[in-house]
């Protein structure tokens, strides 16, 4: 087998046991008693409710899971529906938060590294660090102040609340951007740097190639797959990111309906949302992943 798609399978088969163990431990940790407990009786350990009823009611949900029955929700309303319009929601600002990081990141990144040069870049990789060390809740409450200062003063481009046109997108969207862009502008840097350290670069350079065909051609070709491995491990943060920015913006995506199904004790909303949040994590982590392996390829120290 060809050792590229035997990796491949390898790697998506690890993320399909993986999301198997997750699942069933969501319904498991969804479906423990709220009450229950254990406590030493007589000079025995009891629990309020027998472990092994507790795993036949998880396995038992999915299984009822795996057929389908998750299409109603506590107070009765089209749980599939909600789901759908959520998730659509979500998807909009996830997509272009990531859009938007990848590009000014890279952007960024080459604009903070020396490039081969000696002269220092401090103020640049200052401005990029300061966001990273920025609590995510402030970066949101910042953004929300800037907005509501210049409704104040007339200019309505943005809405720092709710949903319905593409006004409410744009700070959920710029919100969600933020953290990962910086994190993959100190990334690409880095890699950048440490590229011109190479001897085939050396080489180019000693061949009068111009800056911008070292930069291009044999420097970003090596550096692109440590920026997309850095991509696998933002997943999580924009992810998490994406959280705050629902609650804070009082936006109806996927993550925002999670928090309302836990206020209503809706165990089945519950279940059916994060399996879904556990969805877009994986798909984009693998994603992320295969990008790597198949689409970029390091450059031979002697392809010069």
């Amino acid at each position: 087998m060809n050792p590229l798609i035997y990796s491949i399978s390898k790697k998506i088969l690890a993320t399909i046991l993986i999301f198997c163990i997750f699942i069933y431990a969501t319904v498991f940790i969804c479906l423990v008693p709220s009450s229950y407990t254990v406590k030493k009786v007589d000079g025995k350990w009891t629990a309020t409710y027998p472990i092994k009823n507790v795993i036949k009611s998880v396995n038992d949900k999915v299984v009822s899971l795996s057929k389908g029955d998750y299409k109603v929700t506590a107070n009765g309303k089209d749980l599939v529906e909600l789901v759908k319009i959520a998730l659509k929601k979500s998807m909009k600002i996830l997509t272009g938060g990531l859009i938007i990081a990848v590009i000014f990141g890279i952007f960024k990144g080459i604009f903070d590294s020396r490039r081969g040069k000696n002269r220092d870049s401090s103020l640049k990789i200052l401005l990029t660090i300061i966001p990273i060390s920025l609590p995510d809740v402030l970066i949101v409450a910042m953004l929300q102040a800037f907005a509501i200062w210049l409704i104040q003063h007339g200019i309505r481009i943005f809405k720092v609340a709710g949903a319905g046109s593409w006004h409410h997108e744009i700070l959920p969207i710029v919100a969600l951007s933020i953290l990962p862009a910086c994190y993959i502008a100190r990334v690409t840097a880095m890699s950048i740097e440490s590229c011109y350290d190479k001897e085939y670069v050396k080489a180019a350079i000693g061949k009068g190639c111009s800056s911008r065909r070292i930069l291009w051609n044999h420097v970003m070709r090596n550096a692109i797959g440590i920026i997309f491995e850095s991509l696998s491990n933002i997943t999580a943060m924009i992810i998490t990111n994406m959280m705050i920015v629902e609650y804070m913006f009082s936006y109806p995506g996927i993550t925002s309906m999670l928090m309302n199904s836990y206020r209503n004790y809706d165990r089945n909303t519950t279940i059916v949302t994060i399996i879904i949040i556990g969805i877009i994590y994986f798909l984009l982590d693998l994603f992320f992943q295969i990008m790597k392996k198949v689409a970029f390829r390091p450059l031979k120290e002697d392809a010069a």
